[in-house]
């Protein structure tokens, strides 16, 4: 799972060392967790300090539904890793590394007042190893409700921030490893 054509004499950097491919399959990536499942609060991964860092409280009553991440390797439009989310019913914890296949992406469209939009997307994942839900291949067999709750939450989640979201629709497996390949295209172009 890391680099071995790099030396470590440094710590590892999650971001940037951790390979993003479990194998060759496309749809097989790593992701990291910053965020657990039931949490209140925001964590971000600083990859200068190395750390998961708090970075906000979210609304009253609001909480992660799922474990919140990140793909390495991966540059989305608004300058972080793209995001993830693993949609399972066992929470873990920040920092660690979950293997995972891409099921599909809520397409997401984020602006902040006096700046520019920016594309956000959220790549949606499963646990490669959690076989209660290897049957399904693609978000849309999770269910129309599961799809509404998670758009309801993020909705949630940036209320107060002074962003606003608008969603553009979800992707499907195959457009959202194409999500992927293109923040790890931009990640090596940087």
């Amino acid at each position: 799972m890391i680099n071995p054509e790099k030396e470590y004499s440094q710590p590892m950097i999650l971001v940037r060392d951790l390979r993003l491919r479990c194998d060759e399959d496309k749809a097989s990536v790593l992701m990291v967790v910053e965020t657990p499942a039931g949490s209140g609060v925001k964590l971000k991964y600083d990859e200068e300090k190395n750390v998961f860092l708090w970075s906000r409280p979210l609304v009253a009553g609001v909480q992660f539904p799922y474990d919140f991440g990140f793909l390495p390797q991966t540059l989305a439009d608004d300058g972080d890793a793209l995001d993830a989310l693993l949609l399972t019913d066992q929470g873990s914890y920040p920092g660690v590394v979950v293997p995972s296949r891409v099921i599909g992406a809520l397409k997401v469209k984020q602006f902040r007042e006096g700046q520019p939009m920016k594309r956000n997307d959220r790549i949606m994942l499963l646990p490669t190893n959690d076989h209660r839900l290897e049957h399904i291949l693609e978000v849309a067999q999770m269910g129309q409700r599961i799809s509404e709750e998670i758009e309801a939450f993020f909705c949630a989640s940036l209320s107060l921030t002074g962003k606003e979201i608008e969603f553009c629709g979800w992707a499907d497996s195959s457009e959202a490893c194409e999500l992927v390949d293109e923040a790890a295209a931009r990640f090596l172009s940087e």
